[in-house]
């Protein structure tokens, strides 16, 4: 996690969400990653979109999800749990009809990919979720020893480049966290579990849990780690 360290120093010392953005994407390579899109459709009538692949493919991609047609919006961000994506994980989209895995063929060519994954921020059944789509030039079987090694950064690296660029200080002056919220986030951060954080405090594990969601309320974070990663960026553990 080193190298996400190092990122949250850089992104905590840059202004606005453009700066953010070309700061997250320089880590990119260093995780094994070529081409990243966030899609944010929380927001129903403008869909926002990012990506590494250009404005003028940003707003082709957004008339696509606009028109309600883009299988990545429609079937990876109504879940939580990661999917496969690109043209090389076909076998896993069986369920798809023809015009979806046509569209996914076609993406997959022009973003010059192979083989990807979504990791959702927040799901929603309704068409109104907020995610990323991680994706690589490589084969199957080099992105499952990539995603074995690297997925515990690949989620880090989207939670902290979504905390940068959808807060800054001057919109959202944070709450002091106490020293008890911090420890919990830190050791969220180090990897513990609630019963491990429980035990090394002194306390119940229904208090880390309470402490927990303090600190996510106080950082007006959407998860546990998205408050993680908000207080990283803002240096508070």
């Amino acid at each position: 996690m080193s190298q996400i360290r190092a990122m949250a120093d850089r992104i905590s010392s840059v202004g606005g969400a453009d700066d953010v953005w070309e700061t997250a994407l320089s880590f990119l390579p260093g995780f094994g990653l070529s081409k990243v899109v966030f899609l944010d459709l929380s927001e129903r009538r403008t869909p926002v979109v990012r990506s590494n692949a250009g404005q003028r493919w940003n707003n082709d991609y957004r008339a696509s999800v606009s028109s309600g047609r883009d299988p990545f919006a429609v079937n990876c961000l109504s879940r939580i749990d990661p999917v496969l994506t690109g043209v090389a994980h076909f076998e896993s989209h069986q369920y798809l009809g023809k015009p979806a895995l046509d569209l996914i063929a076609k993406g997959s060519e022009t973003l010059d990919i192979t083989t990807g994954m979504s990791v959702t921020i927040r799901p929603d059944a309704q068409a109104a979720g907020i995610g990323w789509n991680l994706m690589s030039r490589h084969s199957v079987r080099e992105f499952a020893e990539l995603r074995a090694h690297h997925e515990p950064e690949w989620r880090a690296w989207c939670q902290l480049t979504f905390a940068g660029l959808s807060l800054s200080d001057a919109q959202h002056p944070f709450d002091m966290l106490t020293t008890r919220e911090r420890d919990c986030l830190a050791y969220v951060a180090d990897g513990l579990r609630t019963a491990d954080i429980a035990y090394r405090l002194g306390i119940a594990e229904v208090t880390v849990e309470m402490h927990l969601r303090k600190a996510r309320h106080r950082l007006r974070a959407r998860t546990r780690d998205h408050a993680v990663a908000v207080a990283i960026r803002q240096g508070l553990i």
